[in-house]
């Protein structure tokens, strides 16, 4: 029974609570939409993928870029940008222990002061200081997992290894002995971190605490924020400060308005430093929001809009700064890529970055800065283990469970030696997807360590895809990884240091990486395998989504294909604009359109995989235009044959009558094709349905056939009754799991997430902190981190309204508000109002199927 899906523990209390629709929240749509919810990542056994939005009842497909949503059965469009923090384990080898955690944290708030303090200088000794990089210096001890995703082979085509080229020499070489002079310069977008809740001002206040040498001059930059939690800093205009004598000196009160998103302004700030501070050290660090590899750096809440500032960008910025760097810093999250550090190497020495989401408290900047002034000389590696180091601490001190990651990657190393060993990676995955491997590079890339699953970015670490590949040249790659990063700080398993851009979850950013991967150069057999590999799901989605009885046979399949394509491909069509059902409505299972009689298909139609076949085979000679484009659909047409084979026919996802108990019965070769389970229930309230969301509790027989059971309860915090939403499901080397999930809410009045996470220590589950919406695609990027809470917080449940038709409503309060006076109990309540419970089955083309029971 190694392919079924993984359960979470569940606790389940003596009391009950009904649903009570509250007073209507303006919340811009549902908020159980898709981004809030993404494919939990199998690892070892178990493959599986996690609620990903589908459009339709029974047989679905997704469909193409700008898929549309899910909040349980419905699959409405919500387009709304979160943060999101992996679960897992903590790394010993680089981080100092922590002290033991409670079910739920309550934390005072943080005092924001500039006031002068004087701080304790200690030295760092570097000298023969081992640099281990981190979790990877133990490769094989990935394979330690219960089972590897791939079973390790040579590449499909044998090929000698490229050769690496020599590594370049650095662009700084210290002077020694203390007679360097460094330029810290600090690129502070203050934005809504800042506004709502001071996280600029806090690390400004780190800054004036540290003693300073004459021969260090910090320099920052302040801008794109509403107000600033402090009376020196100005929201008027973008403004320069000096750090110096314990405070801040005002340099530049008025430096124009421009957006600090945009590239120009970037640069000017390094030209003004450079010219007003001459050093043979210059730092730069990019403070704010992160959207790592497409979406870039940064969120200007004064101009709004969704604009950030990419890579290609931020390279254009670096190159009219004129300036080298020493090392180049982001204190924003989800940063850590291969592509940022391929932009970065054309003018840094150096990156010090997060592949993670960073917690709130950002970077600690006094005892890195003590140092540096300490001994202006002292090595970059030792400074960067200072910062990664001080950085996990203080994040682990204010959050006893941060999810953190932060690393030192040699860019003049990556720069000469990655290029040869990723370009063999790219051309053996690319025969692995056209040699009709297809089903596991699906599996590599559904196991691999994921970032920001709640945004669904599809940003995964680079070397744990690589060894899930199982190839030679997987390994290598890894092998390259460990040599560059030289310190990594994480306390989330299999996180190695540099992640990468992969398809998965969403083809919306496909074209775009395509487009970013043309500007900054990277090697085109990466873009050759995203596309493959998209452009295989793609084809799984057209054929699922062609699955549903509306469709009825499928005599002449270029004429069905067109309607497909045309039915909801491009923007604007019923799929997007109008209905974001598409074509039919998903609500069959509460409007009772279809039966759950023991023995009848409750899915959707059971279909012919020539049928499948006939219809990809239609691909062939068809072309799609605008955001499509990527799409080969010769492919399609070629591997029509491999797609159809691996298909799930819905017509098998039946309620099954086992000794007067109902099961869903598959064969071990179905249940491989089935990458998620969730209970999905919603609640009659006399008026329409509330959603209470989707949760992964379920149960197998000793035959591993699915339970249809539902005990009538669900999770509730602190007694109060809460909608909740998976986000991910991770399977840790030690064959523990970790789940993420959130509940939407009002924390004193804001629009927020509580993210609640299941994992060994806390297998019933713990309140981690809160995280807020942004609405209507406000940013594309991610925030920093978990707002904790606080004794007296008010909280307010909020859930999701659906007519009887099946059509959302509106958003409500959920029950009576909840204030915070301690730890939070979760635990799961009977439901006293009529349920309608079903499951959502998710394939390996990320096709949904509803079980109505």
């Amino acid at each position: 029974m190694e392919n079924r899906p993984h359960s979470r523990e569940k606790r389940t209390g003596e009391g009950s609570v009904g649903a009570e629709r509250g007073r209507r929240v303006n919340t811009g749509g549902p908020l159980g939409g898709s981004s809030q919810s993404s494919r939990p990542g199998p690892s070892g056994v178990n493959p599986q993928r996690g609620a990903r939005p589908r459009r339709f009842y029974g047989s679905q497909g997704g469909g193409g870029p700008r898929r549309s949503g899910g909040i349980g059965i419905f699959g409405i469009i919500l387009i709304v940008l979160l943060l999101s923090r992996c679960g897992g384990s903590f790394d010993t080898q680089s981080i100092p222990a922590a002290t033991p955690r409670p079910t739920s944290y309550v934390t005072a708030a943080p005092s924001h002061t500039l006031a002068p303090q004087n701080v304790s200088v200690e030295a760092i000794d570097d000298t023969n200081m081992p640099f281990s990089g981190g979790l990877l210096q133990d490769l094989p001890g990935v394979q330690s997992t219960p089972k590897p995703t791939a079973t390790a082979k040579p590449s499909a085509t044998p090929r000698p290894a490229s050769a690496a080229s020599p590594v370049r020499d650095k662009r700084f070489v210290p002077l020694g002995g203390g007679r360097d002079t460094v330029t810290v310069m600090i690129y502070m977008c203050g934005t809504d971190l800042e506004s709502k809740y001071g996280m600029a001002t806090s690390d400004l206040t780190e800054m004036a605490k540290a003693n300073l040498s004459d021969k260090v001059n910090v320099i920052v930059e302040t801008g794109g924020c509403k107000h600033w939690k402090n009376n020196i800093v100005s929201s008027s205009a973008n403004q320069i400060y000096r750090v110096h004598d314990g405070g801040l000196e005002r340099l530049e009160s008025r430096f124009g308005n421009a957006a600090m998103t945009d590239p120009a302004n970037l640069s000017k700030f390094i030209q003004y430093c450079g010219k007003n501070f001459p050093a043979n050290r210059n730092i730069l660090i990019l403070w704010d929001h992160g959207g790592g590899s497409i979406s870039g750096y940064g969120y200007d809440e004064k101009t709004g809009g969704r604009a950030s500032m990419t890579l290609p960008q931020i390279d254009e910025a670096l190159k009219d700064g004129g300036v080298t760097f020493d090392w180049i810093g982001y204190d924003a999250c989800l940063m850590s890529t291969l592509e940022t550090a391929l932009v970065s190497a054309e003018y840094a020495d150096y990156l010090i970055a997060s592949e993670e989401v960073e917690p709130g408290t950002g970077w600690y900047y006094t005892d890195w800065l003590n140092n540096l002034s300490h001994n202006t000389s002292i090595s970059t590696e030792a400074l960067g283990k200072n910062i990664i180091d001080t950085y996990v601490s203080a994040c682990r001190q204010r959050s006893y469970n941060a999810q953190v990651t932060l690393a030192m990657t040699d860019l003049a190393m990556l720069q000469s030696r990655l290029p040869a060993s990723f370009r063999d990676f790219s051309i053996s995955t690319n025969e692995m997807i056209s040699g009709d491997e297809y089903q596991q590079v699906s599996d590599a890339r559904a196991g691999a360590r994921q970032f920001a699953q709640t945004t669904r970015i599809n940003q995964v670490d680079l070397a744990d895809l690589a060894l899930r590949m199982g190839t030679d040249e997987g390994r290598a790659l890894a092998q390259t990884i460990q040599d560059c990063v030289k310190y990594n700080g994480t306390t989330i398993t299999r996180c190695y240091g540099l992640s990468v851009y992969f398809p998965y979850e969403s083809m919306s950013s496909v074209s775009s990486a395509i487009n970013t991967y043309d500007t900054l150069g990277l090697d085109e057999e990466y873009a050759k395998v995203i596309k493959s590999f998209a452009s295989l799901e793609y084809g799984g989605q057209v054929g699922g989504y062609s699955t549903q009885g509306s469709y009825g046979s499928f005599g002449g399949y270029g004429d069905l294909l067109e309607t497909l394509l045309g039915s909801y491909s491009y923007a604007g069509s019923s799929s997007y604009g109008g209905s974001p059902y598409g074509s039919g409505s998903p609500a069959g299972s509460l409007s009772g359109s279809y039966t759950n009689a023991y023995g009848q298909n409750s899915a959707g139609y059971t279909i012919d995989m020539n049928d499948i076949f006939g219809l990809l085979s239609a691909f062939s000679g068809r072309s799609l235009s605008g955001d499509l484009a990527w799409v080969d659909t010769q492919f399609i047409a070629d591997h029509a044959k491999t797609v159809a084979s691996s298909f799930l026919d819905p017509g098998r996802i039946t309620v099954t009558n086992k000794d007067g108990v109902p099961v869903l019965k598959l064969t071990e070769e179905e249940w491989a094709l089935i990458q998620t389970v969730e209970l999905n229930v919603f609640v009659n309230d006399g008026e329409g349905y509330i959603d209470l969301g989707l949760d992964n509790t379920f149960s197998f027989d000793d035959d591993g056939d699915m339970l249809l059971d539902f005990d009538g309860t669900w999770l509730t915090l602190d007694g109060k009754l809460a909608a909740y939403y998976l986000v991910s499901d991770n399977e840790n080397p030690d064959g523990s799991w970790t789940t993420i999930g959130r509940i939407p809410v009002l924390l004193n009045g804001d629009l927020m997430n509580l993210q609640v996470v299941f994992d060994e220590e806390n297998p019933y589950g713990a309140v981690t902190g809160a995280y807020p919406f942004y609405e209507n695609g406000e940013t594309e990027t991610s925030p920093k981190g978990l707002v904790p809470l606080q004794r007296g917080d008010k909280i307010e449940f909020l859930c999701d309204f659906y007519g009887y038709d099946g059509s959302y409503q509106s958003s409500h309060v959920l029950g009576t508000a909840l204030t915070v006076t301690g730890n939070l109990k979760l635990e799961n309540f009977k439901i006293t109002n009529p349920a309608v419970p079903s499951f959502r089955i998710t394939d390996i083309y990320g096709n949904h199927y509803w079980l109505a029971f």
